[in-house]
């Protein structure tokens, strides 16, 4: 019952911001739609009916059959599971949560399995932290290593531990009976549109709920930008240039924001595992403790590399 009112009384509190403040809303609205439309559409839609092709043609199982040799001894998935890390690394986020719901959905791995990638590999993609994060916004193309490892390495430490309890001693391997036709093609486009459009949905409620804190807490910027940070991470790194905020704290916070992913990511991520019934609680823990780690990484990098470009 209390998580009703909650839940009824922030949707109060937008309505009132919109009716109040219709301009800063229809502009916040036009960000988000604007982000969905020329930055998230584009690079995630193609991706998206792809890889649902490749899951639901079973095409997926000839080239994890090649792959998984390799990606076993870095991460003990299954074979099908290995689709899932490494969709989730090269695609990155929201793509990493999706895929894994749908290899549970086709019954292709476990849901613990499934749970597990999905908490660990639906990070913000490396194009996503090398172009915008430290090129465009921090201006650190020096730092991309160490920042890969400071995102990538603890939730790839704890995937493996956790795989490795979970892994059976013999896997059976499925047979392959791979096939595509227009009807799997026309349930892919479908899919990856009604994904994406969701998607577009989401960014736009939480573009509007960053908007509402920085009309009505305009007097303190740095509770601000943390919390804009914790509600949508796009967002939140941007403001981190122009913020009052300590100079030493910029690029952990930057790498604490990415890794987490924002409430807004984690709002995306249970629509697309919805009906997998992922734990909410564990997928929220764990990214926390991967971005506090990531953070911490984080300072002992600023410590060591010194300031700022524009400090």
């Amino acid at each position: 019952m209390k998580k009703n009112y909650l839940i009824l009384t922030v949707l109060l509190i937008l309505i009132f911001f919109i009716v109040t403040h219709p301009a800063v809303s229809m502009e916040a609205a036009g960000n988000g739609l604007l982000l969905w439309y020329q930055q998230i559409l584009p690079a995630l839609l193609p991706l998206a009916i792809l890889s649902n092709l490749m899951v639901y043609s079973n095409y997926m199982q000839i080239v994890t059959k090649y792959l998984y040799p390799i990606t076993r001894r870095l991460v003990p998935t299954s074979q099908n599971g290995c689709f899932a890390f490494l969709g989730g690394m090269l695609f990155g986020f929201p793509m990493g949560s999706k895929i894994s719901a749908d290899l549970v959905s086709q019954r292709k791995i476990s849901k613990q399995e499934g749970e597990i990638l999905a908490i660990c590999f639906n990070q913000l993609s490396p194009v996503f932290v090398s172009g915008y994060l430290l090129t465009s916004i921090l201006q650190m193309p020096e730092r991309i290593l160490p920042s890969y490892a400071a995102l990538y390495l603890p939730p790839l430490i704890y995937a493996v531990w956790r795989l490795k309890k979970l892994r059976p001693k013999n896997e059976k391997k499925s047979a392959s009976d791979s096939h595509l036709d227009f009807g799997i093609i026309d349930a892919g486009i479908m899919n990856g549109f009604e994904s994406l459009t969701k998607l577009g949905g989401y960014i736009i409620l939480f573009s509007i709920f960053a908007a509402l804190l920085h009309t009505y807490n305009a007097a303190y910027p740095i509770p601000n930008c943390i919390c804009t940070g914790l509600i949508e991470v796009t967002t939140g790194i941007s403001y981190l240039q122009t913020s009052a905020l300590p100079e030493i704290s910029v690029y952990p916070l930057a790498l604490f924001f990415a890794s987490f992913g924002g409430l807004c990511g984690f709002a995306q991520t249970c629509s697309m595992t919805r009906e997998c019934h992922f734990s909410k609680i564990r997928y929220l823990a764990c990214r926390f403790c991967f971005a506090a780690a990531s953070g911490v990484m984080g300072l002992l990098g600023s410590l060591l590399f010194g300031k700022l470009p524009w400090g």
